[in-house]
Order: structure tokens, then C-alpha cells, then sequence
């Protein structure tokens, strides 16, 4: 209860921000929108080159496994880069605005584009080394056993928090991939120490927030039966894709903020100078 409730008073906080200025939450709108498309885009693409090697094994009465096509990794490794691009380019936007908000700045929504435009390149690089290895942490815990599995998880977790200040590293410091990772972790390092046991949690907030809307649909399937339910559905889909949009500005937002209080130890003026200092708490 006590890492919900900081975690709480830190959307609330973020929250302020996001009040004063809603065009932030238009670059996880764009975000969400592109990769749909990019990802349809290759998916599609990507079946269709799987054809021939489909058409062959079933001429040979194989059973087809595309899973092990070198064609099909090729093609997953393309979707996670370009996802990852779209992806961090438009958070790369949307922490240069919010950076701006944070400090009494007039950063428009055009100034986070520019932003991120001008760091293309570079987070091209960061989002090929991001993809790879996050394929390579997927493959391996998919062959290995449990206890293989668990030092995966925890070599995921820890790579998770190197990198939690890669996408203000890229944007404000304009470090090459390998840097910005190793600025990322130095930070996160002597702000909150080399091992952590635990923080703020905005996933635990998200899945709080989203009980209203589980509810709804058990009421209005209640009331209406199948009609109650089918519009329960349609309004419950509306609900998270809403908060989705919504926890995505508050993280970069919040990412932001704990970004300038690595760098310099200043806190907003609309965040609590505590609850910054103990977003993770040192392992005793």
C-alpha cells in the first residue's frame, strides 16, 4: 500500500503537468497510430514472403514451422527495431516538452518533433541495439528452464533500470547508443545506489485504474445483457486505450523530472522533493 500511495501522489503530481498543457498526450496518440501501421505493414509484408517456404514444405508434406524460418526472424527483428524507433522518437519528443514544462519553458508540441528529428539517427542506433537485445533475452528464456527463466528475468530487470534514463540521454545529450546506456546506469547508479529493492510502481496504478472499467462491463451485462454487454465492451475499449494514452504522457513526464533530478538534484517545482528522492529505495 505504501508503494501504491507513492506512486499515486506521483501521477497526481505529473498529472499537474499534463493538466497545463494536453498536447503531450498527443505524442503517445502518434506513437500508438504509427506502430499499428508499421506493424500491419510488415506483418503483412512478411506473410507474403512466407509463402513460398510455406508452399514448399507443405509439397513435401512437412509440417510448417515459421517460427524457424530465418526469413521469419529477419522479420520480427525488423518489426522490434522500427517499433522501438517509433516508439522512442516520439518519447524523445514528448520528454523534450515535458522537460520544457517542468522548467517554465514554452515548448510547443512542433519543438518535441524538431527534438526528435534532429536525434534521428541516433535513435535509430539506440533501437537497433534495443531490439537485438531484447530478442536475444526472449530467445534465450524460451529455451532455457525455469532457473534459467528466473536469470533471465532479473538480467531483463537490470538492463530495464540501465536504461531508464536512455531516452533523456538521447535527447539532451546526444550520446551514441552504447554511451547513452552507460550514462543511463551511472546515473540511475549514484542517484539511488547500485541495488535497488523497490520504487514507485505506474504499472500499479494503470492496473488500479483500470478495475472501474472491468466493473462497468459487469454491471451494464447486468442490466442489458448481451446488449449491455456488447456496449460495455465498446466503452470499456474506449477506458483503456484513454488511460493508455494518459500513463504514457504522466511516465515521460515523470521520466523528465527524475531525468533532472539525476543530472542536478533539482526537483520541480510541482513534485514533492521526498517522493523524487525515494522513487527507488537503496537495498539496505
Amino acid at each position: 500500500m505504501g508503494k501504491f500511495s507513492r506512486s499515486w501522489q506521483l501521477v497526481k503530481q505529473s498529472f499537474a503537468i499534463l493538466r497545463s498543457d494536453k498536447q503531450l498526450m498527443l505524442f503517445p496518440v502518434l506513437s500508438a497510430i504509427a506502430c499499428f501501421i508499421v506493424t500491419a505493414v510488415i506483418a503483412t509484408g512478411g506473410a507474403f514472403m512466407l509463402l513460398p517456404a510455406r508452399a514448399a514444405a507443405l509439397a513435401a508434406g512437412e509440417q510448417f514451422r515459421p517460427n524457424q524460418s530465418p526469413m521469419f526472424l529477419l522479420g520480427m527483428l525488423t518489426l522490434y527495431v522500427v517499433n522501438y524507433f517509433v516508439i522512442v522518437f516520439f518519447n524523445v519528443a514528448l520528454v523534450g516538452v515535458a522537460n520544457s514544462r517542468l522548467m517554465g519553458g514554452s515548448w510547443t508540441f512542433r519543438d518535441g518533433l524538431e527534438l526528435a528529428w534532429a536525434r534521428k539517427g541516433t535513435i535509430l542506433q539506440w533501437a537497433f541495439v534495443a531490439a537485438t537485445v531484447g530478442v536475444l533475452l526472449r530467445t534465450i528464456e524460451e529455451r532455457m528452464g525455469l532457473i534459467g527463466r528466473l536469470i533471465m528475468r532479473i538480467i531483463g530487470i537490470a538492463w530495464t533500470l540501465a536504461c531508464y534514463f536512455v531516452v533523456p540521454v538521447l535527447a539532451f545529450e546526444d550520446l551514441g547508443p552504447i554511451d547513452a546506456v552507460k550514462r543511463s546506469a551511472k546515473l540511475f547508479r549514484d542517484t539511488w545506489g547500485e541495488k535497488v529493492i523497490g520504487g514507485f510502481s505506474l504499472s500499479l496504478v494503470s492496473m488500479m485504474l483500470m478495475l472501474p472499467s472491468i466493473g462497468f462491463v459487469v454491471v451494464a451485462a447486468y442490466l442489458g445483457g448481451i446488449a449491455g454487454l456488447l456496449i460495455g465492451v465498446a466503452i470499456m475499449f474506449v477506458y483503456l486505450l484513454l488511460l493508455s494514452v494518459f500513463m504514457s504522457a504522466v511516465g515521460g513526464i515523470f521520466n523528465a523530472a527524475l531525468y533532472r533530478y539525476a543530472c542536478f538534484k533539482q526537483v520541480p517545482p510541482a513534485f514533492s522533493h521526498e517522493l523524487i528522492a525515494s522513487a527507488w529505495a537503496p537495498k539496505a
